[in-house]
């Protein structure tokens, strides 16, 4: 790292920048993501003490803060998309990325600039060092600076692991605290329950400010009690969703596919109404349905055309479940499809997840499987997969890299299969980076 002159430029202080000889973009980022190798470090003592040494920018714009265990990509991708369309400068921050690491913080759908992640991190990077900060810590950081710098109107906070001890709590006066759905997941962290669970992502209530709970029925009573010790108003998505149907509304075709998502959409609408200021239903409607458009954003059960498969009338979709309950939503979207064949399913995990959740959740709706390994330390080998998958008694291959997979299934795919990749946000995103990068992986 070098660090040699810096200039101040003639702006406002809350939009001070920094003219810097910094280290280019690509090192400097390989340097953040060295940090992953520290592991996670759940707590607010070093996001606090790194935020302080930014001047709190966390304090300088109003947000929503998002936690669940399925679902709260697509509803903040939902509640940014209603605010954008309302007109209101509006920021995203969201975890992980499909492609680019840019894509995790966004302003009226628009990534962070790659000069802006360098000079921030070149500002910052003796205090990571002092604190032995996280990737996360430092992420989070980096997007409520973002921020905070170009003055958004409202920020729509994804939390990374839990909720209680997230980096992203931090947040003292958010406008609503979210709470899309409890399922077991990263249940070495936040318990082997979902009493546990649930107890984590509760820890982002507030005092005075409304919660709005998507949960099935036994745990409301848990929740109930979170948001009394709390001081925060509480707003159950189910009796949203009564209240909807008895005023006669009827149900908002939801901006992706499967039922799972209609639950979404009552969960952002809910929210929407619990805010201290006024977006028209038609506003909110127009946002909700452009939600892709808006935010760019992908991968939940999403359909991709190539014209190859077209001419083999093949169907191809990716999806970034990565839990037995998120797994059972797919299979329910694919059960779904009248006069469809089941999907030959191509997925890759990461070693610290159900993997007999998962598989048992594939057996029901998958024709074949096949396994493969995303390119990271954290994947479960694709032969570990495949042989589980065998004892699981499901016909299964072991297709190695995501690509050669994936190679495997369009090559085996009939006229009038469908394909389907899953697993993490990390295998589909090699698909994707190849297939935006005009790769041949279609070629068969």
């Amino acid at each position: 790292m070098h660090l040699s002159t810096i200039a101040i430029l003639s702006r406002p202080a809350s939009e001070l920048y920094y003219e810097i000889d910094v280290t280019p973009y690509p090192d400097r980022l390989s340097d953040l993501f060295q940090l992953e190798f520290f592991g996670m470090k759940l707590g607010l003592e070093n996001i606090t003490k790194l935020l302080e040494f930014l001047g709190r920018p966390d304090r300088k714009f109003p947000a929503i803060h998002v936690a669940g265990t399925n679902g709260k990509g697509s509803v903040c991708a939902m509640l940014a998309a209603v605010h954008q369309a309302a007109g209101r400068k509006t920021g995203l921050y969201t975890s992980p990325h499909l492609v680019d690491f840019r894509e995790r913080i966004r302003i009226d759908g628009e990534m962070i600039s790659e000069e802006e992640v360098s000079q921030f991190l070149e500002r910052i990077w003796p205090k990571v060092k002092e604190l032995r900060a996280t990737f996360f810590e430092v992420t989070t950081a980096l997007a409520f600076d973002h921020f905070a710098r170009h003055r958004v109107e409202i920020a729509i906070i994804e939390t990374g692991l839990g909720g209680r001890l997230d980096a992203t709590n931090v947040l003292e006066h958010p406008l609503a605290t979210v709470i899309t759905s409890i399922g077991y997941d990263h249940t070495a962290q936040l318990g082997s329950t979902l009493e546990a669970i649930a107890f984590e992502k509760s820890g982002i209530f507030k005092p005075y400010v409304p919660a709005i709970v998507n949960c099935e029925e036994p745990l409301e009573p848990l929740f109930r009690g979170r948001a009394r010790e709390a001081g925060a108003p509480l707003l159950f998505v189910r009796q949203a969703i009564r209240r909807s149907n008895e005023k006669g509304r009827t149900l908002w075709t939801p901006p992706f596919p499967g039922v799972h998502q209609e639950r979404n959409v009552h969960t952002v609408r809910a929210t929407i109404e619990m805010l201290p200021y006024r977006i028209p239903l038609k506003l909110t409607r127009k946002g909700i349905h452009s939600t892709e458009l808006l935010t760019c954003f992908h991968g939940r059960i999403e359909p991709i055309f190539h014209p190859d498969l077209a001419k083999r009338k093949v169907d191809f979709f990716v999806d970034v479940g990565h839990n037995p309950q998120a797994f059972d939503a797919v299979g329910k979207f694919f059960a779904s499809r009248k006069g469809k064949r089941k999907p030959i399913v191509v997925a890759g995990v990461m070693k610290d997840k159900d993997v007999d959740g998962i598989l048992a959740s594939i057996k029901k709706f998958a024709s074949s499987f096949i396994a493969v390994q995303a390119k990271t330390d954290r994947a479960l080998s694709s032969a570990t997969l495949h042989a589980a998958a065998g004892r699981a008694g499901i016909a299964s291959l072991n297709g190695g890299a995501v690509l050669d997979g994936l190679a495997q299934a369009f090559q085996r795919a009939q006229r009038g299969n469908t394909v389907l990749l899953t697993g993490s946000h990390y295998v589909v995103g090699e698909f994707l980076e190849n297939f935006q990068q005009g790769g041949r992986v279609f070629m068969v």
